[in-house]
C-alpha cells in the first residue's frame, strides 16, 4: 500500500498540459494525482496542444497557468517541484543559455525561479528523456543539473554517464488503457506506423519498404502524414490522420505489427522504444524498429522485438514475419510482457515518488498479489484452416518454440490468396 509522506507537497510543471497525445506525460501525471491527490499542476499552455488547439478538460485536477506558480506555491506550502525534459529543467534554474553560448532548445530564463526555490529550501526533481531540448550535441556537463536537482530520472545513456547518481526509469505506458488483445490469425497482416510528423521519424523509409510488399499486408498510418501519401505505389493502406488515444488504441488492438523507423536528426534522437511503440506493444503488437540509440537496457532484439539494421532491412523483416508468423507472435508476446512489467505507469510513478521521498510503501496484510498472466496467442481462425499455411503449431505448444533467426526458412507462415484487400 502506498501512502503520502506527511509534510511534503508537490507541484508539477509542464509545457502543454493536459494533452493526451503527449503520451507518457499525461499518464504519468494522472498516476501522480492518484497517489498524491494534493499535487498542484501548472502548465505554460494549460488545456492547449502545441498546435494552438484547445484540449478537453478531462484531467481529474485543475491545471493552473504558469503565471500563478509563485503565489500558488506559497499558498499551497509546496515543498517539491517536478518537471520533465531538459528545456524545463534548465529554465527553472536560469540556465537556458550555457557558458559556451549554446541555448537549450525550447528553454527560457523567464521561468527562472531559482532564488525563490533556494529561499524556501524547495526540492527540485526532473526527468530527462529524449527530446525536450536534449539535442545530440548538448553539453550536459554545462547544464550542471546535479548542483540543483535532488533527483534526476532518465532512460538514456548520456544522462546516466554525466550524472551517475541519476535513476534509470523506462518510459511510461498505461497498460490498463492500452490493454492486451489477442491477435486474430486472419489475413492481411496489419502494420501500424504512428507518429507526429518529423524528419527523425523517417516515414519515407516506411513507404519505400511498403511499396515492395504484396497484398498480404495492410498498413495503417496514424499521424499528420497526408503530404507523403502520393509517394505510395502500394495502395493497401488506411490513412487515419491524428487520433486521440481512445481511437489509436482500437487501431493498435487490431494490428499485428508496429513499425518504427526512427533515426537521429539535428533536434533529437528518439528514445527506445518510442511511446507510441510501447503503447502498441502493450496491446500485443510485435515491434519492428530501428534502435538509433542502441538502447539495450530492457529490450533484446530477436527476443522482445526485431531490430531494423543494415543487415536486416525492414522489408526483409516483414517478409520473415509473414513466413514465420508463430515465431513472430512469440516475440510479440515477450515484448508485451516486458512492457507490462517494466514500463507500466503505475510501477514507474511509484518508483519516482518513492525516490523523491513523497510516498512510502507499507505492507497491506489483506493484499494478495495477482498471478502473473502471460499473453496468449489465440487465433480467431484455426491456423490449419488458413490458405497457404502448411503446418500449424497448436497454441498450447507455441511457448515451447524458440524464435527462428531471421532469414531462415520456415513453413509456419501467414499467407493469403490473391484477391480484394481488407483493412
Amino acid at each position: 500500500m502506498i501512502i503520502p509522506t506527511p509534510g511534503r507537497k508537490l507541484a508539477v510543471i509542464d509545457s502543454h498540459f493536459p494533452w493526451k497525445q503527449s503520451g507518457f506525460r499525461y499518464w504519468e501525471n494522472y498516476e501522480i494525482h492518484r497517489l498524491r491527490p494534493d499535487t498542484v499542476f501548472f502548465s505554460m499552455n494549460p488545456y492547449m496542444d502545441p498546435f494552438g488547439n484547445h484540449v478537453p478538460n478531462d484531467f481529474p485536477a485543475p491545471v493552473h497557468h504558469i503565471s500563478q506558480l509563485i503565489p500558488k506555491m506559497i499558498a499551497e506550502n509546496i515543498t517539491d517541484v517536478y518537471c520533465v525534459f531538459l528545456s524545463l529543467a534548465v529554465s527553472l534554474i536560469g540556465r537556458s543559455r550555457l557558458k559556451n553560448g549554446m541555448t537549450i532548445l525550447g528553454s527560457t530564463n523567464d521561468l527562472n525561479i531559482l532564488p525563490f526555490i533556494q529561499d524556501r529550501n524547495i526540492r527540485l526533481h526532473t526527468t530527462i528523456y529524449p527530446g525536450g531540448g536534449l539535442q545530440p550535441d548538448t553539453p550536459l556537463e554545462l547544464c550542471r543539473l546535479d548542483d540543483y536537482y535532488s533527483t534526476i530520472f532518465t532512460n538514456i545513456k548520456e544522462v546516466r554517464t554525466q550524472y551517475p547518481s541519476s535513476i534509470y526509469v523506462p518510459g511510461m505506458i498505461n497498460t490498463s488503457f492500452y490493454a492486451y488483445k489477442p491477435k486474430p490469425l486472419t489475413p492481411p497482416i496489419k502494420l501500424v506506423f504512428s507518429a507526429h510528423q518529423g524528419i527523425r521519424k523517417n516515414f519515407p523509409h516506411m513507404i519505400e519498404a511498403f511499396n515492395q510488399l504484396d497484398d498480404s499486408f495492410h498498413l495503417h498510418i496514424v499521424g499528420n502524414w497526408q503530404d507523403y501519401l502520393p509517394l505510395f505505389t502500394n495502395k493497401n493502406y488506411t490513412y487515419h490522420g491524428l487520433l486521440e488515444p481512445e481511437e489509436a488504441v482500437r487501431v493498435y488492438q487490431q494490428a499485428h505489427v508496429f513499425v518504427s523507423c526512427s533515426k537521429q536528426d539535428w533536434t533529437a534522437s528518439d528514445g527506445f522504444p518510442t511511446t507510441a511503440a510501447g503503447d502498441a506493444m502493450s496491446t500485443g503488437c510485435l515491434l519492428v524498429s530501428s534502435n538509433p540509440r542502441q538502447d539495450h537496457y530492457v529490450m533484446t532484439s530477436g527476443v522482445d522485438y526485431i531490430e531494423i539494421t543494415k543487415n536486416r532491412s525492414l522489408v526483409d523483416i516483414l517478409r520473415w514475419v509473414k513466413n514465420n508468423y508463430y515465431e513472430a507472435m512469440q516475440i510479440a508476446a515477450n515484448g508485451t510482457n516486458k512492457i507490462k512489467f517494466m514500463y507500466d505507469s503505475k510501477i514507474g510513478v511509484t518508483r519516482k515518488l518513492k525516490a523523491m521521498g513523497l510516498v512510502n510503501e507499507v505492507a497491506d496484510p489483506v493484499y494478495v498479489a495477482p498471478p502473473v498472466v502471460q499473453p496468449v496467442i489465440q487465433p480467431v481462425v484455426q491456423p490449419a484452416l488458413l490458405p497457404g499455411v502448411n503446418r500449424a503449431i497448436p497454441p498450447s505448444r507455441e511457448k515451447e518454440q524458440q524464435p527462428r533467426p531471421l532469414g531462415e526458412p520456415s513453413n509456419r507462415s501467414f499467407h493469403r490468396k490473391a484477391g480484394k484487400n481488407r483493412s
